[in-house]
């Protein structure tokens, strides 16, 4: 667990603590009433208490509004739910209250946004869900209420985002273009949906509204890492295959020849798919220019040129060296997976000819 995600639910212990000792001798003499007299509630929530009781229930919904709004983003940008808090029976008897009291006032949007959000923390989703619908009915252009909506309501699809919570959270975004937690489900969305250029600009956006050095930035900072990585492995796995050296076509080139090791001959197929690609000697993995063939084209000669370059501003023509490299795929995958065979020369000068490149290593 991050370190802000230790500091928050530390304050929500806390802030729990508290509250028991400011309520919980409330809640005993006034249990009867408030649970089964809705009048009482509002006779006590208005008479000479009404300042502390109203304070700790506001310092409640403010701790969950915070765990709410900053879910953190996991590694594989699928969006993460909100986890299953144990509730004290105290606080259970307050949410049956609440629960008792929308029955007799279904026109409360504030209080079935509470209700919905204290299920959500309790992981009781599907009884979350008919509270948030009443809650968002009743309650216009909230658009923290839709983020957490459509958050639940992907929780209870198996964290898919598409349809229903996709049109909720862009119905927030309209609203606040900057929801910190839209823009990160948003983002998860086009991850989802294999649009991983778009799930980079979402998060790129939700990364200026941050502190840079705060744990849920460095999250996003490897969320859009490997957004990139498999934007990478689409492109490269939409190449056409190179039966032959392609001549250049302008700009800088390296060219050679790419074998396969012998001792390795036995453990591929004259349909595996080969890559040969530059990339810079430090700095972002991502390809400057590929190739693609297949092993019974081996041993294949190679021209590399600006040509082929995978993004139009990182060209070969920007480098002096790079590494050159070359990767036999099973899979037709472009992102290294165990099993492949790869090779790579490094430190190579942009200009080069005849490099001699070999596949012999197995990736662990």
């Amino acid at each position: 667990m991050s370190t802000f995600w230790l500091i928050a639910a530390g304050l929500i212990v806390v802030i729990a603590v508290a509250l028991l000792f400011v309520l919980l001798p409330w809640l005993r003499k006034t249990q009867k009433e408030t649970l089964h007299d809705p009048k009482g509630v509002m006779a006590i929530l208005t008479g000479s208490q009404a300042p502390v009781i109203v304070s700790g229930i506001a310092i409640s919904l403010f701790a969950i509004a915070l765990y709410f709004s900053w879910t953190e983003p996991d590694t594989s940008a699928t969006p993460r739910m909100a986890q299953n808090v144990p509730m004290a029976p105290e606080h259970v008897e307050m949410i049956k209250a609440l629960s008792a009291r929308l029955e007799q006032n279904p026109n409360d949007g504030k209080g079935w946004a509470m209700l919905a959000r204290s299920y959500a923390v309790m992981g009781r989703y599907n009884e979350a869900l008919p509270a948030y619908e009443k809650a968002a009915n009743l309650i216009q252009n909230d658009p923290v209420l839709l983020v957490d909506y459509a958050d639940v309501l992907a929780a209870v699809n198996g964290k898919n985002l598409q349809g229903k919570p996709l049109e909720l959270i862009q119905s927030a975004l309209i609203i606040d273009p900057t929801n910190i937690k839209g823009l990160n489900l948003i983002g998860t969305a086009a991850f989802q949906a294999g649009d991983y250029t778009h799930a980079v600009g979402y998060w790129e956006k939700l990364l200026q509204l941050l502190p840079p050095d705060s744990p849920i930035a460095n999250q996003i900072n490897i969320s859009i890492a490997n957004a990139r990585t498999q934007e990478t492995g689409k492109r490269l796995q939409s190449l056409p295959a190179q039966g032959k050296a392609q001549p250049a076509t302008g700009g800088a080139q390296i060219s050679g020849v790419v074998r396969l090791s012998p001792a390795l001959a036995g453990k591929v197929s004259p349909t595996d798919t080969v890559f040969v690609f530059a990339k810079a000697v430090s700095g972002p993995p991502m390809p400057i220019a590929v190739i693609r063939a297949q092993v019974k084209d081996l041993p294949q000669k190679f021209i590399l040129n600006d040509s082929m370059a995978m993004m139009p501003t990182m060209k070969l023509s920007n480098f002096q060296e790079v590494v050159i490299g070359a990767k036999i795929s099973k899979s037709g995958n472009a992102t290294p997976q165990s099993g492949d065979l790869r090779g790579e020369v490094a430190s190579v000068k942009v200009g080069t000819n005849n490099v001699q490149l070999v596949i012999d290593k197995i990736v662990p």
